[in-house]
């Protein structure tokens, strides 16, 4: 009965709104990590195909909104067009999407498009020089995810270790086995080093993801 009675407890938790609106954040966030990731990613094309637009004639506005397409960057553009028709200035409403973004790549192109508006002139070669930039980051970005993954499998395959040597024993039987599984101190060395494991498979995961950033 307290089974039961558990279960619908855990059951009624999961399924009520606060756990529906906790999920639904978690998703958009989720989302909107990926989409800043994307415009990440293809900077370095975007910044380019704004070159060639201003080499064949487009003002800055008009090379933006041709580069960006129906791309990861169409959306960002929107709301830039949006602030300048609302009588912002172009340079004003790039910063201001920028400091949202938060990202490297969303910088450069903010410092960008601030010179190329408010002081050089719209020059195809400030725009291609962030596109190389950009393309370079983005290349060290996808070694750094390879390498990445490679340390994940490690943490994986350092932490199992000592517990295939607890199998293994175990299996033997013997009185190491005996001491794990029947005694006081073999339950507190169970617990010790399965605490020990996640504190130690928490900080490697911190670590990588650190040096991600």
């Amino acid at each position: 009965m307290l089974r039961i009675v558990v279960l619908l407890a855990l059951a009624g938790a999961l399924t009520s709104p606060a756990a529906r609106r906790l999920i639904r954040t978690q998703r958009q966030r989720r989302q909107e990590r990926a989409a800043v990731e994307a415009r990440s990613a293809r900077m370095g094309d975007f910044c380019a195909a704004a070159s060639r637009r201003l080499s064949g004639g487009d003002t800055l506005l008009q090379a933006l909104g041709n580069a960006a397409g129906d791309g990861p960057m169409s959306g960002p553009l929107g709301q830039v067009t949006e602030e300048h028709e609302r009588g912002v200035t172009l340079s004003r409403a790039v910063q201001r999407w920028a400091a949202r973004e938060q990202t490297s790549e969303a910088a450069l192109l903010s410092t960008a498009v601030t010179l190329a508006s408010d002081r050089v002139g719209a020059q195809p070669q400030l725009f291609d020089r962030v596109a190389s930039i950009c393309r370079t980051r983005a290349d060290m970005a996808a070694e750094a995810r390879v390498q990445a993954a490679q340390a994940r499998a490690s943490i994986w395959v350092v932490a199992a270790l000592p517990w295939a040597v607890a199998l293994a024993l175990l299996a033997e039987g013997g009185a190491a086995a005996r001491v794990l599984v029947s005694t006081p101190l073999g339950w507190f060395c169970i617990g010790a080093a399965l605490l020990a494991e996640l504190a130690g498979v928490a900080w490697m995961r911190a670590v990588v993801a650190r040096a991600l950033r």
